[in-house]
């Protein structure tokens, strides 16, 4: 196929342009290695192309730009391990930081809550900055390590002049609802201790009847206030008044002061005047943010005062793009404009290959990332994480399709987590340990992208689909295998990790409690396992339907879909059913024995697609991984399938040759019955009476 594929080179100088050329270059995207490649240099100066094509490149790599759940158009403000520290420490404004990671559900669905936060206080950005980390860059793990950010997302607080050093990882933020951080976040600025010289006076006043003391200026260079507004709190717990005095905090020729007096029967708000000292009642339907703060605008303009814009407009924040940093940006930006061609290419490939097609790609890429990221974020691993990581290590040992470097490489790390014994692992050394192994055993992996599990945007499917693909492929080659007799092992190990290791905790409390309320720990045979897990997945994409984590391109359906087996639904026999998870809203049923043939056909060790792989000759091939299975093989394996229904598994088929045995054994001994009978002597009546 033709795939256009963007180039480009960039001069470092002040008088040279970074320049695109488009190329058409033709991709193999069959079985084999497949890897786009463009040669070439610097293309040229600025001048050789058209102003037009340099306002259509230079939109295509605005569009490209990527920070994960957040962009250029938001009001907060991205970081990146190379400059957290820089941003949040010994700055003369506070900072909120979230640490997230961009594949975990509920991050994308509160990405909108932490946007509309970081628009309603922008008003107070000269003293406190709304920003984002994405935890599952690869340049970000050792700083969220570092910060022990242990689910997502954590949100930290960071007042002014906060200082680096040991156990300085920020004030915790446990809240998820807007109104309740801008609570704790108002809370944390009310005692901060060491202020700068625009920090405004958050403390309580109590009530005065000298007026003219309230229009002292405490702060030098600091104008006479024309007006001052008293928020009048019964409750002196309330944050009212204090996000009122952020929003015009610096507003010239006003004050804002909250004023506790337990006396009031409610709530309110009033004025005095500079000159006369009078005292003014403002009207407020509601005692809340916004009535008070529009009260102040409205008494304000009727005063010909320049009111402080405190709108919640997000605006869109400007990087420097000239020099030799803008240059380097601007080329990263292509980089990924490539990458999201080759993207857009490989999931082409993957609609034409069908649904029912499990990679090579996606099972490496989700093991290292749980090796390198998500078990990498904890400082210490001890206790029942340890025990998880164990498991976890085992299955992968034993039933991961590896080449025999790749082998080596799990059975190493794992012998250096069974080292530890009943201790506590030092998670950065663990990871230290998996760097050393990858580099000592290369070339381990194959791949270097997520292929079947690629997602229309960034931060959609990969890791949690790869994470579903490699348990499903787990528990089918568990069943298929005679090296263990648990039927937990597999799920008892994914139990253990998502508690204990995936980052969305509350993705991980979902699975729990379903894994708790389906019975998990009751599944007596290693097909009931596949069973069990092929159900609850269909139960989570039910729930998850519709959801903000929704692939546009990837619907999270029931699978598997009528086209790919459309023996395994069946009309609906009965209405008492034991098992009311198998079956369908449509008025079917599953049929599991049809379905148990269809995931053991699926995820067969020898159907692992090898498309995307750098280098498919470092893939496992026949039984070559399957040394830790004693050399056993999955039946049928390379058998190209068109017909489910005609798959006989390894129980049919020893069934069958059991009974063709038997049925032989019969028609034998009923032959040798007949024979006999037929050579019996023929009795005559003389013989009859000759005897008598």
């Amino acid at each position: 196929m033709v795939l256009r594929i963007f180039s480009a080179a960039s001069a470092r100088s002040s008088t040279a342009w970074l320049l695109v050329l488009v190329v058409v270059a033709t991709v193999d995207l069959g079985t084999g290695p497949w890897l786009a490649r463009v040669d070439g240099g610097a293309v040229g100066l600025r001048d050789q192309l058209s102003v037009y094509e340099q306002r259509l490149y230079k939109r295509q790599i605005e569009e490209s730009e990527n920070s994960g759940l957040y962009d250029a158009t938001d009001a907060v403000i991205s970081l990146t391990a190379a400059n957290l520290k820089q941003r949040v420490f010994n700055q003369p404004h506070a900072s909120l930081v979230e640490f997230y990671n961009s594949y975990c559900g509920f991050c994308r669905r509160f990405a909108p809550i932490w946007k509309q936060l970081a628009a309603d206080i922008l008003g107070w950005q000269k003293l406190v900055r709304v920003t984002a980390l994405d935890c599952s860059r690869d340049e970000n793990n050792a700083i969220c390590r570092e910060f022990e950010v242990m689910a997502y997302p954590t949100i930290r607080f960071f007042a002014p002049y906060y200082a680096d050093g040991e156990q300085k990882i920020g004030e915790p933020v446990k809240e998820h609802d807007g109104q309740r951080i801008t609570d704790r976040l108002v809370e944390y600025m009310q005692h901060v201790e060491n202020k700068p010289t625009n920090w405004p006076n958050l403390t309580t006043i109590n009530r005065t009847d000298d007026k003219a003391a309230l229009f002292d200026v405490t702060s030098p260079g600091t104008a006479r206030p024309k007006y001052v507004y008293l928020i009048n709190e019964k409750d002196g717990n309330a944050t009212v008044g204090l996000q009122a005095i952020l929003d015009f905090h610096d507003t010239t020729g006003v004050a804002v002061y909250r004023v506790h007096d337990p006396s009031l029967t409610a709530n309110g708000l009033s004025v005095v005047d500079g000159t006369s000292l009078s005292v003014i009642n403002l009207p407020i339907d509601e005692f809340s943010r916004e009535k008070v703060r529009e009260a102040i605008r409205t008494h304000m303009r009727q005063h010909h005062i320049i009111v402080t814009d405190v709108s919640t407009r997000s605006t869109k924040k400007t990087d420097a793009g000239q020099g030799p940093a803008g240059a380097a940006t601007t080329e990263q930006n292509i980089s990924a404009l490539m990458e999201q061609k080759q993207e857009a290419a490989i999931r082409a490939k993957v609609r034409e290959l069908g649904a029912s097609v499990v990679y090579q790609a996606d099972l490496e890429e989700a093991i290292r990332f749980a090796l390198f990221h998500e078990i990498a974020r904890f400082k210490t691993i001890e206790g029942d994480r340890l025990v998880a990581l164990r498991n976890f290590m085992n299955v992968l040992v034993r039933y991961f399709p590896f080449n025999d470097n790749g082998r080596r490489f799990l059975t190493e790390l794992r012998q250096y987590v069974l080292n530890a014994g009943e201790e506590r692992l030092d998670g950065e050394a663990f990871v230290a340990r998996a760097k050393a192994l990858e580099t000592e055993r290369k070339p381990v992996f194959a791949s270097n992208h997520w292929i079947g599990c690629s997602g229309s945007k960034e931060g959609l499917r990969r890791y949690p689909c790869g994470l579903w693909t490699l348990f499903h492929y787990l528990t089918v080659q568990a069943a298929e295998s005679d090296l263990s007799n648990n039927p937990l092992e597999v799920l008892e190990a994914m139990h253990g990790y998502i508690k204990h290791y995936f980052g969305c905790s509350e993705c991980s409390q979902h699975f729990q409690q379903m894994a708790e309320r389906n019975r998990i720990w009751q599944v007596a045979t290693k097909d009931d396992a596949v069973l069990w897990l092929w159900s609850n997945h269909n139960e989570v994409n039910k729930r998850l339907a519709g959801d903000a984590t929704e692939d546009p391109e990837h619907p999270k359906a029931q699978f598997p879909a009528v086209a790919d087996c459309a023996q395994c639904r069946r009309k609906l026999l009965t209405n008492h059913h034991n098992h009311q998870q198998y079956t369908i809203e449509d008025g079917n049923e599953w049929n599991l024995l049809e379905v148990l043939r269809y995931l053991k056909h699926m995820y067969a060790y020898d159907r692992r697609h090898l498309f995307g792989l750098h280098d498919s000759s470092l893939a496992p091939q026949g039984s070559e991984g399957r040394a830790e299975w004693g050399g056993a093989a999955a039946s049928g394996a390379q058998t190209s399938y068109h017909s489910y229904g005609n798959v006989l598994s390894d129980i049919d088929i020893r069934f069958s040759a059991l009974l063709y045995v038997t049925c032989i054994v019969m028609i034998v001994i009923a032959i040798k019955m007949v024979v006999k009978r037929g050579y019996r002597k023929k009795m005559y009546p003389h013989d009859i009476l000759g005897k008598v």
